[in-house]
């Protein structure tokens, strides 16, 4: 009986990982993880985990929001990393406005990470958008939309990656 129970219980939990694991597929969004900022320094990626229609991510442009300074995106094996700045802002070369990672290719329904650090600054607003465009080798995505809340994130069909800003 207890064998026959163990079994039961195997069953049930592999068949809830299988549950969970056949949902990811439907959020199908670039989001951030972790995607909450206590502290000022701060280290997040962007998920992605499917491409345009079936066709591979050749390409991830992440816009970079005011009050986020010290950008340090993470290499990733196989692909570029790009950065832009905005000339004139700040000290040295500008703030940095955008990166992207550009190579690969990630295959469809491959999931990559594509990390990165970045400072916090004191007039940081509580939400931290990052609109983000995701190339293809045939068309693209534009996650770019922002909502009038991080609540109503799931309501829009192309949302803007996020982090909230818990830091200040």
């Amino acid at each position: 009986m207890i064998k026959l129970m163990r079994r039961v219980g195997v069953v049930l939990v592999a068949a809830a990982v299988a549950v969970g694991v056949a949902a990811v597929p439907a959020s199908a969004h670039v989001v951030t993880t972790p995607n909450t900022a206590d502290t000022m320094f701060f280290h997040t990626a962007f998920r992605v985990g499917h491409g345009c229609a079936g066709s591979p991510t050749t390409a991830v442009r992440v816009q970079i929001p005011e009050g986020v300074y010290l950008v340090d995106p993470e290499p990733v094996p196989g692909w570029t990393i790009e950065v832009t700045r905005a000339h004139g802002e700040g000290q040295g070369y500008g703030r940095v406005t955008e990166v992207a990672w550009v190579g690969g290719p990630l295959p469809d329904h491959a999931v990559q990470l594509y990390g990165l650090r970045f400072l916090i600054g004191h007039q940081a607003p509580e939400v931290l958008w990052f609109p983000t465009v995701q190339e293809c080798e045939v068309g693209e995505t534009r996650w770019e939309q922002i909502p009038p809340s991080v609540a109503e994130w799931h309501n829009v069909p192309n949302p803007a990656p996020y982090v909230i800003n818990a830091a200040w």
